[in-house]
């Protein structure tokens, strides 16, 4: 009954109109990926691989768990979709519950995209969502997720300075093919295989919520 219910929001959420939550970023934007620290103790993100990108005026910070799959196969949210049934839904973080976000690899990026790394985009327009699954694209290709993660200005450098979490170059390759109960432990093992050689990077600009949504972000993450 309590999935049926999240399903019906998630189809009332997605039948409302609204403008793409992402605005188009130049193809040199720096993405990483975020490698949850073995004593992670938010459960939102604990044993989680989270792939960020600084975005808009203010350099925010936004992203999407890339590792955690829900029970809701992807025609439940588009119904009008057949295609869709090749799909399952993911779980993109704690803002903005309701809003798709897709991530995709391709030649040729959607409408509002994000680029994240070479011929691999974030965004969450909806038409173009649509003609990707109307053109068969394979999960190998596409990911759909339910909500993003975001933070508030020096929350994440404060995360990132008590060891919350590694950072890692984004690999396209690694993201889509391997098994998602496992992408976790591989990329921590990787993480800290790389500490005992380097110093961890460090990020050297202010990091601020998403320029979007930015009252259910203060709401989720405890900022007035």
């Amino acid at each position: 009954m309590l999935r049926q219910a999240y399903v019906l929001l998630l189809l009332v959420c997605c039948s409302l109109p609204s403008p793409p939550l992402f605005a188009a970023e130049a193809p040199d934007q720096r993405a990483l990926l975020l490698v949850a620290a073995e004593g992670m103790l938010d459960p939102r993100f604990r044993q989680s691989v989270v792939i960020v990108t600084r975005h808009g005026r203010s350099n925010s910070t936004v992203g999407v768990i890339v590792n955690r799959s829900l029970d809701v196969p992807l025609d439940r949210v588009f119904p009008g979709q057949e295609k869709a049934s090749q799909h399952r839904l993911h779980y993109g973080g704690p803002v903005a519950p309701g809003q798709i976000v897709f991530m995709v690899r391709g030649e040729v990026a959607p409408e509002a995209a994000i680029t994240l790394a070479e011929r691999l985009f974030l965004s969450s327009d909806s038409n173009s969502l649509s003609r990707l699954i109307d053109a068969a694209t394979p999960a190998s290709r596409l990911r759909v997720f339910n909500g993003f993660a975001s933070w508030a200005p020096d929350q994440l450098e404060n995360e990132i300075d008590r060891g919350d979490w590694h950072l890692l170059p984004v690999d396209a390759d690694v993201l889509f093919a391997e098994p998602l109960d496992g992408l976790w432990l591989k990329l921590w093992r990787r993480a800290t295989q790389l500490m005992v050689r380097m110093p961890p990077p460090r990020l050297h600009v202010a990091l601020g919520e998403t320029d979007y949504f930015r009252l259910q972000a203060a709401l989720i993450l405890g900022h007035p």
